[in-house]
């Protein structure tokens, strides 16, 4: 098993399915489509919606379960590429997927600056303002991923060198992330100093997606990815589903109770123990997922890229939000947001239909 693709860029994310694929597979594809729907609507709306509706009940109980979204599409992106890492057992320095992984976290990065950029003139940065320079080094989605990616081969190739488990490895990192994660957001930084660099670790500058915690879930995924790749049966198992469920809703519990600077974050996770074996289970019952599910799991990053471009525009391009902003009712801001993926559902079939065609334009 594994993805294929012509560029780095378009395998990062994809796991390509069939028929015969295991159901495991299939949960995953399941829960990659769910959050970036989920994603697409998510910016939509907050990019659309009137801030008068900020009060409303309604949505406040939407802007809760928007908050799920990023963690879960971090989750399964360290979830897919540690399982794809470890598919063949073979040693570090021969394994193909390190030098795969290399391109396509650096290829991230790089993305993710570039949909940033300050000017339209690449070469000439004599009239970008401090201010455009701080927008560009806010850390998305796209950088977050492309570093998580980087670190997990750095730690497997340490972790094979003193020869430890894997999992303790992933789960010491990810414990530690968490646990520094109020520290490290609570701290103030001067705008003097490195922007580049302490944008990872502070909204201060307009970072979205922070080392802490959001590098967690990427570890956290990480553990999964592995245990899959050694039990093939993992998310079969009815006993491991029990446990899931039980210590989704016990940490779930936990964070409503107990109110601590942790208390996002392990609602966060519990939601996540959640909705694996919830998609385990849709899985089995439907052995296979309808091809427009498979598409828009496996073209993921260029439909978060598309629609990132759509909404907020680009260095060359201005998007809905630069021209309506919050402005919009909410009938309007939903009817937009259903277009939004309707749209991106279309494309995502394009671009499978396209890879087929003697030009492989994707």
């Amino acid at each position: 098993m594994g993805c294929k693709s012509s560029t780095p860029i378009f395998s990062i994310t994809c796991l390509a399915l069939s028929k015969s694929t295991p159901n495991r597979i299939v949960a995953l594809d399941l829960m990659r489509a769910f959050a970036i729907v989920m994603m697409i609507q998510g910016h939509t709306i907050h990019s659309l919606l009137n801030i008068s509706y900020s009060n409303s009940i309604t949505y406040n109980i939407w802007l809760s379960l928007r908050a799920f979204t990023a963690p879960l599409f971090i989750f399964v992106s360290g979830f897919v590429f540690t399982f794809l890492l470890f598919q063949n057992k073979i040693e570090f320095k021969t394994n193909p997927r390190v030098k795969n992984g290399i391109k396509r976290g650096v290829t991230l990065i790089l993305i993710g600056y570039l949909l940033r950029y300050p000017t339209i003139n690449i070469f000439n940065l004599a009239n970008v303002t401090f201010p455009h320079w701080v927008t560009f080094f806010a850390v998305d989605a796209l950088h977050l991923i492309g570093i998580g990616l980087l670190l997990i081969l750095c730690f497997t190739f340490i972790t094979e060198k003193i020869n430890v488990n894997p999992i303790i490895t992933f789960a010491l990192l990810g414990l530690t992330v968490f646990a520094l994660s109020p520290v490290m957001n609570s701290l103030v930084w001067d705008r003097t100093k490195n922007i580049f660099l302490i944008s990872y670790i502070t909204k201060q500058f307009g970072s979205n997606f922070l080392i802490f915690p959001y590098l967690g879930y990427i570890f956290l995924g990480s553990i999964f990815g592995y245990l899959l790749r050694k039990n093939n049966k993992f998310l079969d198992n009815k006993i491991v589903s029990l446990k899931l469920l039980f210590g989704g809703v016990t940490i779930i519990l936990l964070s409503l109770l107990i109110k601590t600077n942790y208390s996002v974050i392990l609602l966060s996770v519990g939601v996540i123990l959640l909705l694996l074996p919830s998609f385990g289970y849709i899985s089995k019952k439907i052995k296979s997922p309808p091809n427009v599910v498979q598409s828009i799991a496996k073209n993921s990053l260029w439909i978060y890229i598309i629609h990132l471009i759509l909404i907020y525009g680009s260095p060359t391009s201005i998007g809905l939000y630069q021209i309506v902003g919050k402005t919009q009712s909410a009938s309007v801001a939903i009817f937009v947001a259903v277009a939004m993926v309707i749209l991106m559902t279309i494309i995502s079939l394009g671009i499978d239909k396209l890879k087929v065609t003697k030009f492989k334009v994707f």
